[in-house]
């Protein structure tokens, strides 16, 4: 897909800034309903998946932000689907993702209040999940995410 500046400007921006519709069509001079208009058209050619906001879960008392090593012992895609519908039922779960490479069959990303509840999660919900082997937690001491800068990238599009 082809962007011009425009739409590299609305992703840069959205990238990095909590801003509203008429913040960003001041910054790069366009109308609000053209803003939306390429918004929209980014989102429904999965350029964008969603506007979606960073929620602050240490803010809402989920002191533990967990990268979780999943392995299946069964490869198939059905077993992954039945697997990835279970983890939707656990609400501490925030993002999964399939995975190559590693000796896990998914990177599962989770939130909890505290050791305790994080415990809870592990071995009595997400380990009991059919096909599940073996799980190994890495604790997240701090993010970066909104440090890097697309900039670059988007250049080359």
């Amino acid at each position: 897909m082809e962007l011009d500046r425009y739409d590299k400007q609305i992703l840069e921006i959205l990238t990095h800034e909590d801003i509203n519709l008429n913040e960003l069509s001041e910054r790069i001079s366009l109308s609000v309903s053209s803003v939306h208009r390429r918004i929209k058209h980014l989102i429904e050619t999965n350029v964008m998946t969603h506007l979606k906001r960073d929620i602050n879960y240490e803010k809402l008392g989920f002191k533990l932000h967990v990268i979780l090593q999943v392995s299946l012992s069964k490869h198939d895609t059905d077993t992954f689907a039945k697997f990835l519908e279970e983890l939707e039922n656990i609400p501490e779960v925030i993002n999964a993702f399939l995975v190559t490479g590693q000796t896990a069959d998914f990177l599962v990303e989770v939130v909890a209040k505290d050791m305790e509840n994080y415990s809870e999660i592990l071995l009595k919900r997400i380990g009991k999940i059919e096909h599940v082997v073996a799980l190994h937690s890495s604790f997240v001491i701090k993010e970066y995410n909104h440090v890097f800068n697309c900039t670059g990238l988007l250049s080359k599009v």
